[in-house]
């Protein structure tokens, strides 16, 4: 087996990053040679650092862990994506998979099942913690979203609270586009308003809410 594997680590919170990085050291075969705060920075650094694989959370500001794989994939095929998330829900674990992940670990079993998950993936395999059933997730059945790579974007923007105008300017996109856009993302989730939006959104595992939202 390699013994030098290259490892990136992306989560928005630096002393988690802090703490995988100082549990990789100690096994001595893998090398953290790259670490992002979100996924445009994972990106980012791909198209000039090769990595053999992404650990990533799932809830991260602007471009949510889910798009963030799926970018990879399709981008750079031959490195492997590994979710470390506290998200549990079948439905999410399940969505990470379809997108192209290949490992899915539980923030609060990291300790026992960080390595044991590293090698599966990197031998070809999935890994899923032992906390969630697997048979579960097989049979979860997901609805096609049909949403476009910037409609998800736009979607997690308006999650995260951004107004109109604000995806606007994080997209670098004229107002009326970020409004077009948000009425398509209305009609195909059949919402009426932003609640039911975002509610219809959670339904269907397209969207991480905030972490403020779900720790508070």
């Amino acid at each position: 087996m390699m013994s030098n594997w290259r490892v990136m680590l992306v989560d928005d919170h630096k002393l988690v990053r802090r703490g995988l990085a100082a549990l990789l050291r100690l096994d001595g075969r893998y090398h953290v040679v790259a670490e992002a705060d979100d996924g445009e920075e994972a990106l980012q650094q791909l198209e000039t650092v090769p990595v053999d694989v992404v650990i990533l959370d799932l809830s991260m500001p602007r471009l949510n862990g889910m798009e963030t794989i799926k970018r990879i994939v399709k981008k750079f095929p031959k490195t492997k994506t590994m979710v470390l998330s506290m998200h549990e829900d079948e439905q999410f674990v399940a969505r990470a998979f379809q997108d192209g992940a290949r490992g899915y670990v539980l923030k609060h079993a990291m300790d026992d099942e960080l390595f044991k998950a590293l090698d599966t993936i990197l031998r070809g395999n999935q890994f899923v913690s032992s906390a969630i059933d697997r048979a579960s997730v097989d049979a979860h059945a997901l609805e096609s979203d049909e949403l476009t790579a910037r409609e998800r974007e736009v979607l997690q923007l308006i999650v995260d609270g951004h107004t109109t105008q604000a995806v606007a300017d994080i997209l670098s996109i004229s107002p009326h586009t970020a409004t077009r856009h948000r009425a398509n993302l209305m009609q195909k989730l059949a919402a009426h308003s932003q609640v039911e939006l975002v509610r219809n959104a959670a339904q269907r595992g397209l969207i991480i809410m905030p972490k403020a939202s779900l720790e508070g």
